[in-house]
């Protein structure tokens, strides 16, 4: 019987070890997986312009910056998303900032912004005839995730808000492009319908959020995989679209149709960093934000006197060929969580998630 127990106990002890041995893998590789993929011990460069300045933004951070090129006018998606982190309701708005006046201070543009407005992503469309049409995010409290669409003409000063869209593929919206004056392009951060699938999300990178496109008439998502993205935008030509993906650390090139519906991947990109947004400047290159350390992001949202990275990188594409380029790079004390990077006429303007301000840097080519 003492032998015959002593062989059950070695049984049960190997079990149990093989056992303990597959949990340990079953989370270490995961988690080595994760810090991987975040960059969790990249060290930031300092690339920083010889001359950058700082407007203040009193209302709250500029997560997203559009460039009305018309009108000299940049456009700010404005909110106080610091004190969102910590819990407290806040109203957000769109704010402008003229470009060729030696006052940088903020100005109203909107007439009458929607109750609870909390705006994330914004896109601006103008029109042969002169009409413009601002689509912007709303994560609204009362109603959900929703997009609200402002408009003007372009000789006016505030937009005033005429309608807006929701739909059961809008999940958690980070960012949109508008195509024309009523289609556009949006995307979601995350697909994930519950912890298991977040967790896929986050550990692995496994790609869950879908691309919604609206035709003019109805809302399709023609991608379901893209690997939670940030950022999003078109072509002048509007013939090739450009999506960022922060998880997978790259940014895919579509092709366009002629009715502005998706057509071919024909390219990935591959970044140092998690993609946030995308603009395109007036000779057609790709200036992104990147988080080179998803890490570092992560405490700082947590802790504000913790710094994160900001990197903003140009992306030429001539013959077919991808030159990246970092203008930007700083380990987040002159600017934490830079999340947008849009070149105008020798300045980057470079807008943040929680900074309550925006960096002014020449770059003269």
């Amino acid at each position: 019987n003492t032998i015959s127990n002593l062989v059950i106990m070695k049984k049960i002890l190997k079990i149990f070890l093989i056992l303990s041995i597959i949990l340990i893998i079953l989370i270490l590789i995961p988690s080595i997986i994760f810090l991987i993929n975040a960059n969790a011990f990249r060290v930031a460069q300092d690339i920083v312009p010889e001359v950058c300045e700082e407007i203040n933004i009193p209302e709250g951070s500029a997560e997203d910056i559009q460039i009305d090129r018309q009108n000299r006018i940049a456009l700010l998606s404005v909110m106080d998303r610091r004190s969102t982190v910590e819990g407290i309701k806040v109203q957000g708005t769109v704010l402008g900032i003229q470009l060729d006046s030696a006052n940088q201070n903020p100005i109203r543009v909107l007439s009458n912004p929607p109750e609870d407005f909390r705006p994330h992503g914004l896109s601006l469309f103008t029109s042969d005839q002169g009409i413009q049409s601002l689509f912007v995010i709303n994560h609204s409290t009362l109603n959900g995730e929703r997009i609200e669409l402002f408009e003007k003409n372009i000789n006016e000063d505030l937009f005033s808000h005429v309608r807006s869209f929701q739909s059961e593929q809008f999940v958690k919206l980070n960012d949109l492009v508008a195509v024309s004056a009523r289609k556009f392009y949006v995307v979601n951060d995350t697909g994930a319908e519950n912890t298991f699938e977040r967790a896929l999300e986050m550990l692995l990178s496994v790609g869950m959020s879908a691309l919604v496109y609206f035709d003019g008439n109805n809302f399709i998502s023609p991608l379901k995989d893209l690997k939670s993205s940030a950022g999003i935008n078109v072509s002048l030509e509007k013939n090739e679209l450009y999506i960022g993906e922060t998880l997978g650390k790259s940014i895919r090139i579509y092709d366009l149709k002629n009715d502005l519906s998706l057509g071919i991947l024909k390219d990935t990109i591959d970044l140092d960093g998690g993609a946030d947004n995308i603009d395109i400047d007036e000779k057609n290159n790709i200036w992104v934000a990147n988080h080179i350390n998803s890490i570092s992001l992560i405490k700082h949202f947590i802790d504000k006197e913790e710094y994160a990275p900001t990197q903003i990188q140009r992306i030429s594409r001539e013959d077919s060929q991808n030159k990246i380029e970092t203008f930007f790079e700083n380990d987040g004390s002159l600017i934490s969580a830079g999340s947008v990077g849009v070149y105008d006429k020798n300045s980057l303007f470079i807008g943040s998630i929680t900074e309550k301000k925006i960096l002014k840097c020449a770059l003269i080519f």
